[in-house]
């Protein structure tokens, strides 16, 4: 029965210690922190408090620099490449447009050349169209009225064009004036008039001619009004 009673004894003693020991701990505890808020509450407390915050404060604020400093360092390096992106992008239209002012300078000789081509020419070829003083052909017995060709006239002109072509090598055109009278319209289609009446008659004329000589070159001239005359006349135009 002896051992029992040790070990429960000791156990006791344990117990006993403990107790007094946690009652230090918390003893301490509250007079750490009883001491702490008096301190902080007195004016040196209050400026190491103070110097604390500005200790934290400055080294957050150094923290934000270095981060503001690091987004600016990130943002120069961007604009510096997007800078010389647009040096690289500037100096190759620099190129482009030199190369199309080359192009334009051998453009504008060749212009040039042309042109000193064409004025050459224009001097060596100048001359002059000249109509002949006399009528080759001419026709006034048309009936009042109507723009049909009579058949003495429709047979000599052809003929009278393409011996005026043979005979003079300068002729190289054909003018074909309408006639009419000066008595005042009496045809059948009301709606001519005088000078539509003489451009029929011109036109019949030049078809009558292209018909004979199609390579003969033929054109209306202005119509005219003579006296108790109705037809047309042709006459010759030479280079000079």
């Amino acid at each position: 029965m002896l051992p029992e009673v040790l070990v429960e004894s000791s156990q006791d003693i344990k117990k006993s210690s403990f107790l007094p020991l946690l009652t230090l701990i918390v003893v301490l505890i509250l007079l750490i922190l009883g001491g702490g808020y008096y301190f902080l509450n007195q004016p040196s407390g209050q400026a190491l408090l103070s110097k604390a915050q500005n200790i934290l404060g400055g080294v957050m604020q150094n923290s934000t620099l270095d981060s503001t400093q690091d987004s600016n360092m990130v943002a120069t390096y961007a604009k510096d490449d997007e800078i010389r992106r647009l040096q690289n992008a500037l100096y190759q239209k620099e190129r482009e447009l030199e190369n199309l002012a080359h192009s334009l300078e051998g453009l504008n000789t060749s212009v040039k050349e042309i042109q000193d081509s064409k004025q050459n020419t224009t001097a060596k070829l100048r001359y002059t169209i000249k109509p002949k003083r006399q009528i080759i052909t001419e026709c006034f017995s048309m009936e009042i009225g109507k723009w049909d060709i009579p058949k003495s006239c429709l047979l000599s002109i052809a003929t009278k064009v393409d011996k005026e072509l043979q005979n003079d090598k300068r002729v190289v055109a054909f003018e074909v004036q309408g006639i009419v009278d000066t008595n005042p319209y009496r045809g059948l289609s009301p709606e001519l008039k005088q000078e539509g009446l003489a451009s029929f008659r011109a036109w019949n004329a030049i078809r009558s001619i292209n018909e004979k000589i199609p390579n003969a070159t033929v054109f209306e001239g202005p119509s005219l009004q003579l006296a108790n005359k109705r037809g047309y006349s042709v006459k010759a135009y030479f280079v000079d």
